[in-house]
């Protein structure tokens, strides 16, 4: 195990970060894990370049995804998450459910995996990763750039 508990934090050592200080209240966790990674039950966001965050793994230091709200690049896109993954993530309240797609970043390209989002209920910190039919969204879309305002 690669964290430690104190006075409420945790202490994550992370290969990305160095060793970071995140408050339990922070920790989301997979109970399923995330796919490929089934033994990886807690992560938590960490802020990188606006809108860009990297979901890290509490208990792996070299595990972690560059994530983004999907609807800031891809406005049209939109799915049903289905009653069984809202009894699961115990969403109350729609506007609890936060969307991310995990990015994959190439020397000539960043896709986003619109087929697999990650949903997060914020207010009970419970994560899943979703997958939706292949035929609807890829997983590999183009990111277009997002216009400076």
């Amino acid at each position: 195990m690669r964290s430690e508990v104190t006075m409420g934090t945790v202490r994550v050592e992370t290969t990305r970060f160095g060793t970071l200080e995140v408050d339990e209240g922070r920790i989301v966790n997979f109970p399923l894990g995330i796919p490929g990674f089934p033994n990886l039950k807690r992560f938590f966001l960490v802020d990188y370049r606006d809108p860009l965050k990297w979901l890290q793994a509490a208990d792996d230091p070299g595990v972690a995804f560059i994530v983004v709200d999907p609807f800031l690049f891809f406005p049209d896109y939109s799915f049903v998450a289905g009653d069984d993954v809202e009894e699961f993530l115990q969403v109350e309240e729609n506007s609890d459910l936060v969307v991310l797609v995990i990015l994959t970043v190439t020397e000539d390209s960043v896709t986003a995996n619109l087929c697999a989002p990650i949903l997060i209920n914020a207010s009970k910190m419970i994560g899943l990763q979703c997958l939706l039919d292949e035929k609807t969204y890829p997983f590999r879309a183009p990111l277009p750039r997002r216009e400076k305002s």
